[in-house]
């Protein structure tokens, strides 16, 4: 299923996350720095508000990415690494994630389709 909306769908007028970058943030100089998750509800709103990478209708959950080696024990990845899915997509990938990448495609394709999207449509900037 494609993440992506159709040109006439597409209603975003200016970036809902501009990323500023550190060239040397100080944790890059430490031999095992704790990473930081990140919150952030201004881009977890744009992401349940866009079609759903599973079934292609409205979404309701950002759902973040799990099975890949993004998140610690118990704990969630940080909040850029969602991609939208409705509820009923939502429950049936963490029922069964290997059932529901085998019909839908791998969390981590989906994820670089919809960050492509969503820097194309100027969400970020």
């Amino acid at each position: 299923m494609d993440c992506m909306p159709s040109v006439n769908e597409i209603i975003a007028k200016q970036a809902v996350k501009c990323f500023t970058v550190d060239p040397e943030p100080p944790k890059a100089f430490m031999l095992r720095p704790k990473l930081t998750r990140v919150e952030d509800s201004k881009w977890t709103r744009w992401v349940k508000n866009q079609k759903c990478c599973g079934c292609g209708e409205r979404a309701d959950d950002p759902h973040h990415i799990i099975g890949h080696g993004f998140s610690g024990m118990a704990t969630k990845p940080c909040d850029y690494l969602t991609i939208p899915l409705c509820r009923t997509c939502h429950r049936n990938l963490h029922d069964n994630p290997t059932a529901w990448e085998a019909e839908h495609g791998s969390q981590t394709d989906l994820f670089a389709q919809f960050f492509n999207y969503s820097v194309g449509m100027g969400a970020i900037a």
